[in-house]
């Protein structure tokens, strides 16, 4: 019984009517869960930022409250994904196709990252997607059923290699000490 139970996804489902005030303690919570049900994965708090943001996003752009987060944890096939839906208007499904069709443009995430803190390094907002494909090294996509708009962060359960950012005032040659 045990041996089947492991073989199954686990799955985190929460449907909620979060405000700003909860979006860091359901960051905190799925952190805690991913610990939990991926040990040695080294993924949670990637996932944690995944959710934490797609959440956020949820809250900025849904026509009315409810946010659902689904978070499954497959095992077997060593994948993972954050989808996190709201009702959303038309335009507002639109836009969000059109923001993720603009990040997938770019085959590099650390470039697509970049650009979009360049864009509007002044604003507020507009980083959560870039930052999940880099960040959380999860790919994105939308969809658009009956209303609701998810937003969908799908890969690799272990844990990828970042990009290495070299410090500015780094130079060849040059040791890290401890």
């Amino acid at each position: 019984m045990i041996d089947d139970i492991r073989t199954e996804p686990v799955i985190l489902f929460l449907r909620m009517d979060p405000s700003w005030v909860f979006v860091d303690d359901i960051r905190r919570f799925v952190e805690s869960f991913c610990a939990a049900a991926c040990p040695g994965a080294e993924r949670e708090e990637q996932l944690a930022l995944a959710a934490h943001e797609l959440v956020q996003n949820a809250i900025s752009y849904a026509s009315e409250p409810g946010v659902d987060l689904r978070l499954a944890v497959d095992h077997e096939s060593k994948r993972v994904r954050v989808s996190v839906s709201n009702v959303a208007r038309p335009e507002q499904a639109k836009v969000l196709r059109e923001r993720l069709a603009a990040l997938a443009a770019h085959p590099d995430p650390l470039a697509a990252y970049l650009e979009a803190m360049r864009e509007n390094p002044d604003g507020r907002g507009g980083l959560g997607l870039p930052r999940v494909r880099y960040e959380a090294a999860l790919d994105l996509e939308v969809t658009h059923h009956d209303g609701r708009v998810t937003v969908h962060a799908h890969g690799p359960l272990a844990s990828p290699p970042q990009t290495f950012i070299p410090s500015a005032r780094a130079r060849p040659g040059d040791v890290a000490s401890a």
